[in-house]
């Protein structure tokens, strides 16, 4: 599993600029893992950062190497995918708050599916089953703990060739992304000039859009048969749904070589209580465990905190296009962008040069090695003692991969407040309780933190649930079913 070739063009310019987005949101803990690529997403900081660093020159830099095909590395590269769309998503969901933005390119292109609120039967399944799920989840967590076998993680391989059934599986919901045809050269010339807010309003569906016009079309294999240049919206589109499913076919289903069914269903899947109530996810999850335990052990053996940022400035020197540094880091941006003047490369130009710009990194590097025992975004006075602290990597992960420890399911307390001489009370759905916890003696299957949290549950509707929770906490089957459906 790795990717079959460079990025080129608008494809590289939206990869680096989500490569250069991550240096912040890293910095700042902010979107920075992606549930959905768990084996990165527990790494730490530091160490995300270098793979981020080591992908973004796989992917741009043409004298390099490919990233190298390792589960750290492919791993990478979908979350770096799941990074773009989180940003497109709060990019959408801001739309309307950007008071400069004209009326006229506000394009929500096609109207929301109603959505009907559940009935009273429907919620009370959902609760059912998550009650089931989770005390099946916390079951099978003890067995593990206790060492239980459960064998090696795999994934039969599929007849088809890899890739292809995935496209297939996908045709049904093609139609969505290319029905009507694609938005004609003379609507999109239409489109009046941006000011500065327009532009930085849009500005990841614009990247997104011309990368996408960038996939011509090539009809000389099946995977490249649906030219994203036709989608049938542009850059001004707000449905989310498009954006995901186009560009997962342009950086994961046309870029990604999946050489191992196991590799790539180890990567890519959120582990929750569901992984842990569905006994065919077991294997899984240990072997998650053991390649995250193992990749964190020896990235901590070698972490020199004198070179905290040193990996942030990698991808600075390749991807960005803006000049900016914390204070401990000015001087470095100086002296490299200097450099760039000297060889003549347009720092400020996005979508170029990331060869050349990667060769003055590596030259100057030594030379301009003062403040890197500083993360990227520091400001003048930070404490080095504790930023260090913070960012150094662990030997080991968590004990309990994503299983979050279980809540008391009372309502709890509410809240009593005294404000301007009134007392107001609001009261609360959710105990967030978590220490302590006793089962309900008849069903087993929830958790109270005392009898008044336990007494409210059961008026507010436990009493409805309990006698069908006692039968159905035994059905492993069904339970693991349940953990199966989305």
């Amino acid at each position: 599993m790795a990717p079959r070739r460079k990025l080129t063009g608008a494809q590289a310019e939206l990869f680096a600029a989500v490569c250069h987005h991550y240096i912040n949101e890293a910095e700042s803990d902010c979107n920075d893992t992606p549930e959905s690529v768990p084996i990165f997403s527990h790494l730490s900081r530091a160490q995300r950062l270098k793979l981020v660093a080591d992908v973004a020159i796989g992917m741009l830099c043409e004298d390099e190497s490919l990233p190298p095909d390792t589960v750290q590395h492919n791993s990478t590269f979908m979350a770096i995918i799941q990074i773009l769309f989180t940003a497109l998503e709060i990019e959408v969901d801001i739309q309307d708050d950007q008071g400069d933005v004209g009326e006229d390119l506000l394009n929500y292109d096609e109207a929301d599916r109603s959505c009907h609120p559940r009935t009273a039967q429907e919620v009370e399944d959902i609760k059912v089953k998550n009650a089931l799920i989770e005390h099946r989840a916390e079951k099978n967590l003890k067995k593990l703990k206790k060492g239980k076998d459960v064998g090696e993680f795999h994934v039969e391989e599929k007849e088809t060739p890899h890739g292809v059934e995935d496209m297939l599986s996908a045709a049904n919901q093609l139609n969505r992304i290319y029905k009507g045809g694609a938005v004609s050269k003379r609507e999109r010339d239409s489109i009046r000039p941006l000011n500065d807010d327009e532009k930085y309003a849009f500005r990841w569906r614009r990247l997104c859009d011309a990368a996408l016009q960038q996939d011509t079309p090539n009809n000389s294999t099946f995977r490249d048969a649906f030219p994203l240049c036709n989608v049938n919206f542009d850059w001004r589109c707000a449905k989310c749904a498009k954006w995901y499913m186009a560009l997962n076919l342009l950086l994961d289903t046309k870029l990604m070589d999946y050489g191992s069914a196991t590799d790539k269903a180890l990567i890519t899947g959120e582990v929750s209580y569901k992984s842990y109530a569905d006994p065919s996810q077991l294997p899984r999850v240990k072997s998650l465990e053991r390649n995250i335990n193992l990749l964190m052990k020896v990235y901590a053996s070698s972490w020199d905190p004198k070179l905290l940022a040193i990996d942030q400035r990698r991808i600075y020197a390749i991807c960005s296009n803006e000049l900016y540094a914390g204070h401990y880091h000015r001087k470095w941006v100086v002296g490299f962008h200097g450099e760039c003047v000297a060889r003549g490369i347009n720092f400020e130009e996005p979508g170029k040069n990331y060869q050349a710009r990667l060769y003055i990194f590596r030259d100057t590097k030594d030379d301009l090695i003062d403040g890197c025992e500083y993360s990227f975004g520091c400001d003048e006075g930070a404490d080095l003692e504790w930023r260090q602290r913070d960012w150094r990597p662990k030997e080991e992960g968590p004990k309990e991969l994503g299983f979050e420890q279980r809540t008391c399911s009372g309502p709890g307390k509410g809240e009593v407040v005294n404000f301007q001489g009134s007392v107001l009370s609001f009261p609360s759905n959710f105990c967030w309780v978590t220490e302590n916890l006793q089962s309900c003696s008849r069903c087993k299957a929830v958790l109270y933190c005392g009898r008044e949290c336990q007494v409210a549950d059961w008026k507010r509707g436990h009493k409805n649930v309990c006698a069908r929770l006692a039968k159905e906490r035994k059905d492993k089957e069904k339970i693991s079913q349940m953990a199966k459906e989305d």
